[in-house]
């Protein structure tokens, strides 16, 4: 009699693949969890430096403008008008979320010295280069002048010959002058901080823009030569809400930088 011998055949029953697949499935969850909240902590760590950043560049870049404020003033005749460089605050107020500064960038000035009656638009100067970098010129009046400020574009300057070609040609009297500028406006359009034009756009996400203009006696004021310093407010968000943070209605954090310095150059009065 031959007896067979029962062959011992191994493998998994469907019991144990389910349990398997159950298991992998839980790991590869928890896995994906952790790769997720890897992530988001790092794109949140990123949203919130890119929020610093554009915070501390804002506060730095319209605090060098400002405290700048006055530099190179020219002599002339009417001591009290400032020549180089003027705030306009934006819409003429106090408190404002952006203005334009006008810049004499050479100290180009020229006063005239006898009354013109004709009308003139090439005017011979003492130093053209110092129209150079300019491409508008104010007329400032004199203190016998009746004209108001005007101003004109700058159309060519020629170093050689020391003369300016400016549009439209226009009447100047005695002690009047003609002042090289250029002019740039930084605003807030929406959440972007712009200069200029709406492209350009030179900071992101600032939630909030304050800037207002103080007197030497501390009072807001939107006139230029009674501007002595400034106080700033610049509040940056973060570009994408973080649903578990709750401290405001949109999920997104903020920060905060606020900025009180003087105009240096103004002079008091």
């Amino acid at each position: 009699m031959i007896s067979k011998k029962r062959k011992n055949t191994a493998g998994f029953t469907l019991v144990e693949l389910v349990i398997a697949f159950g298991i992998s499935a839980l790991v590869l969850v928890i896995l994906t969890r952790l790769l997720s909240m890897s992530l988001f902590s790092c794109s949140l760590q990123d949203q919130l430096a890119e929020m610093n950043q554009n915070a501390r560049f804002t506060v730095r870049e319209l605090g060098d403008i400002l405290s700048q404020a006055g530099a190179d003033l020219q002599i002339m005749t009417i001591a009290s008008l400032d020549k180089d460089t003027i705030i306009v605050p934006e819409g003429n107020t106090a408190q404002c979320t952006g203005f334009t500064v006008k810049i004499n960038p050479r100290g180009g000035i020229y006063e005239f010295p006898r009354s013109i009656t004709s009308a003139i638009c090439t005017l011979k100067v003492e130093d053209a280069s110092k129209f150079r970098y300019a491409d508008k010129v104010a007329r400032i009046p004199g203190i016998r002048s009746t004209l108001p400020v005007k101003i004109y574009e700058l159309k060519e300057v020629n170093e050689n010959a020391n003369y300016i070609v400016f549009k439209p040609d226009d009447s100047f009297f005695m002690g009047d002058a003609l002042c090289a500028f250029i002019k740039t406006r930084y605003f807030l359009n929406g959440t972007d901080l712009c200069i200029d034009d709406t492209s350009n756009v030179i900071a992101e996400n600032i939630d909030s823009l304050s800037i207002v203009f103080l007197d030497k006696d501390g009072n807001p004021t939107a006139v230029w030569v009674n501007m002595r310093s400034a106080e700033l407010l610049v509040r940056t968000k973060t570009a994408q809400p973080d649903n578990r943070y709750n401290g405001y209605a949109d999920h997104c954090r903020r920060v905060t930088l606020t900025y009180n310095f003087r105009l240096r150059n103004k002079i008091e009065n």
